[in-house]
């Protein structure tokens, strides 16, 4: 009786670990699918995120490159301002003998020159309007515009009125009003 007794006792042990063994097996395969759907969308995140850090770093390498352009953009600003703009302070005075000189080098006759200043700056820059009237020949008339053209000063020709000189000596002569905008800077 003791040998089935044991026996017995074996055979329901077997029995539970065979039951465990089948709860385990269950239990794997009804928590396998969704672990395992778990573990590839992980892997997918993992993958956005390694795409999502190398855009932010092309990013960040672009800002820092607009960076630098931005503070480098003040000295060129002070530049192009210092190089083809008149300070407003000496503007009048170095206006005068510049056109005075483009003038003289083009070979044509100034009598007045009328300025007019804007009173708001825009930019940092006080726009200025010059009516400039000159009277020479044909050629000279053109290379006095090319000579405002090539001028280091910013010119910005708006209008030209031109128009055959009456009472010229010369039959060749011609009258223009050059309407001139240039910039002063503070």
């Amino acid at each position: 009786m003791n040998l089935f007794r044991r026996r017995r006792n074996q055979y329901l042990f077997v029995i539970l670990l065979g039951v465990i063994g089948v709860i385990n097996v269950l239990f794997f395969f009804i928590l396998y699918r969704p672990v395992r759907a778990e573990y590839f969308r992980l892997q997918g995140s993992i993958q956005k995120a390694r795409t999502d850090v190398q855009s932010r770093w092309q990013k960040i390498d672009r800002l820092e490159k607009l960076s630098a352009q931005l503070e480098t953009s003040a000295q060129d600003r002070q530049r192009l301002y210092t190089t083809h703009f008149i300070p407003a302070e000496t503007g009048w005075s170095e206006i005068l003998p510049q056109l005075n000189q483009v003038t003289q080098t083009a070979g044509v006759k100034n009598t007045r020159k009328e300025y007019n200043k804007d009173a708001t700056p825009q930019y940092g820059l006080h726009s200025v309007k010059i009516t400039v009237p000159v009277t020479g020949p044909y050629a000279n008339v053109m290379r006095f515009i090319k000579e405002i053209e090539k001028s280091n000063t910013f010119f910005i020709i708006n209008s030209i009125d031109v128009r055959a000189k009456e009472t010229a000596a010369r039959s060749s002569d011609i009258s223009m009003n050059l309407n001139l905008e240039t910039f002063f800077y503070r």
